[in-house]
């Protein structure tokens, strides 16, 4: 009898940065993924106004959690189902340049602004939540043309801002992106994509 084929490919296995970005606007429905430029940035015609995020210090995880339930009878010792409660979709990453322009887009509810001398956050009385889309995308180990996105169409920043400041280490900021259902988007891709570009 012939055996079956394992699936061990080492160029399947990624290690190499990858860079954070606010897009701005978000893919639409249909198109779903990003339009990327030969070097994998965000094209600036599809998606003219996106923000890099900066250095990061320790890479970018991208979280998926998803909630099931189980469902027991009386007349199994275990579950006889599972039914789909919720999933969790999530970026995180430790922000490596501590400034004000960057650290903006880390609070829900701060507000920006600048003058001659000074840009600043002002935090306390803001109500109204900005949502943002964002991506992580990070050249592929064995074609630096090609790419993994990971992406979020519309999320919140959670994890506000906590800066150290000392002579040990530089100060970072850790962050994370946690996404929103958008269900103004077709039902199974209405929290973010996970993908490769492969042509």
């Amino acid at each position: 009898m012939a055996g079956t084929a394992k699936a061990i490919d080492a160029t399947k296995i990624h290690q190499g940065p990858g860079d954070l970005w606010i897009i701005a606007p978000a893919p639409d429905d249909t198109a779903q993924r990003l339009t990327l430029a030969a070097d994998g940035t965000p094209d600036v015609a599809a998606h003219a106004n996106c923000i890099h995020l900066g250095a990061t210090m320790g890479g970018i995880t991208t979280i998926i959690q998803e909630k099931l339930s189980p469902i027991e009878i009386d007349q199994a010792d275990g579950p006889v189902l599972h039914i789909p409660v919720g999933v969790e979709m999530r970026i995180e990453t430790e922000l490596a340049q501590v400034n004000v322009d960057l650290l903006q887009h880390v609070l829900a509810l701060g507000t920006y602004s600048t003058a001659a001398g000074y840009k600043q956050i002002s935090i306390g009385g803001k109500l109204a939540i900005t949502y943002l889309c964002v991506a992580a995308i990070a050249p592929k180990r064995s074609d630096p043309t090609k790419f993994i996105v990971s992406l979020l169409y519309k999320v919140l920043p959670q994890s506000g801002i906590s800066i150290l400041m000392g002579r040990d280490k530089p100060a970072t900021n850790k962050v994370v992106f946690a996404g929103a259902n958008d269900h103004t988007r077709s039902a199974g891709r209405q929290t973010g994509l996970i993908y490769e570009t492969i042509a």
